[in-house]
């Protein structure tokens, strides 16, 4: 009778421990949603506290993580960002979101080789899936690729990269444009011209593609092109210090 009493104690202990841990798991839920909330609000500090705690109560939260990483991307604290997707990376590493999210907090601090390399894994995964979904996100890593391949001063790869997200989505007006701002880095100026017109096309005000269209006009001698993108950009937004600045400079080489 004893050792019968010994070993209900031991199944009750049990039985109490997972009380306890599946205890642990909902107050770690409520904490992370609670703290989704607060950076809802853009209150990252009770946000990330809230985030630790819920890490605290369960150890293996990858979304805990991955949550407190972006809210401290949003803060600027780009370092801590880092750590925290590459505990979510540890946990599965096909997770095209963290190295995604991990790839820009590098970008936005300096290293761009990383960014590249971050980019280039989500490539790796999804490298030409026919799924939509799968291609927005191949989209995604090689624009992101391509900002990092321009910050190095890698026009060619930057160029390379644009190209390949116009051919997956090709009404991505930011790849049109992108590209053709790094064709302008390299001199080619009918090239930045035919891809900052084809951004007009898409969005008809980019006030961004006029300015960037009648700079490459200026810098090829077409002077009357040249004033009237940008004159059509100060009249889509009179503060635009660039087409403004840009505007002044070709009037007088036109002579005006």
């Amino acid at each position: 009778m004893q050792k019968f009493l010994m070993a209900a104690g031991l199944v009750m202990l049990l039985l109490c421990t997972a009380c306890t841990t599946s205890r642990a798991k909902g107050d770690a839920i409520s904490l992370l949603e609670r703290g989704i909330a607060f950076a809802g609000k853009e209150d990252y500090d009770t946000a990330i506290a809230d985030f630790t705690g819920a890490l605290k109560l369960d150890r293996k939260s990858s979304a805990a993580y991955n949550q407190r990483g972006i809210a401290y991307a949003h803060k600027g604290d780009y370092a801590k960002a880092i750590k925290d997707y590459s505990r979510v990376i540890r946990h599965d590493r096909r997770s095209t979101a963290a190295y995604t999210s991990r790839g820009n907090a590098y970008f936005n601090n300096g290293n761009y080789a990383k960014a590249i390399k971050d980019y280039s894994k989500v490539i790796k995964i999804y490298p030409n899936s026919p799924a939509a979904y799968y291609n927005r996100d191949n989209a995604a890593a090689y624009y992101n690729r391509g900002i990092a391949y321009f910050g190095k001063g890698d026009y060619d790869s930057a160029i390379a990269d644009y190209t390949k997200v116009i051919s997956i989505s090709p009404n991505y007006a930011a790849a049109y444009y992108n590209r053709g701002h790094a064709y302008y880095a390299k001199g080619d100026y009918d090239s930045a011209i035919a891809d900052n017109t084809q951004v007009i096309k898409i969005y008809p005000d980019s006030v961004a593609a006029y300015t960037s269209r009648g700079s490459a006009y200026f810098n090829i001698g077409e002077y009357d092109r040249a004033v009237k993108d940008l004159a059509k950009a100060v009249s889509i937004d009179p503060a635009y210090a660039i087409a403004k600045q840009n505007l002044e400079i070709a009037q007088k080489a036109r002579g005006y």
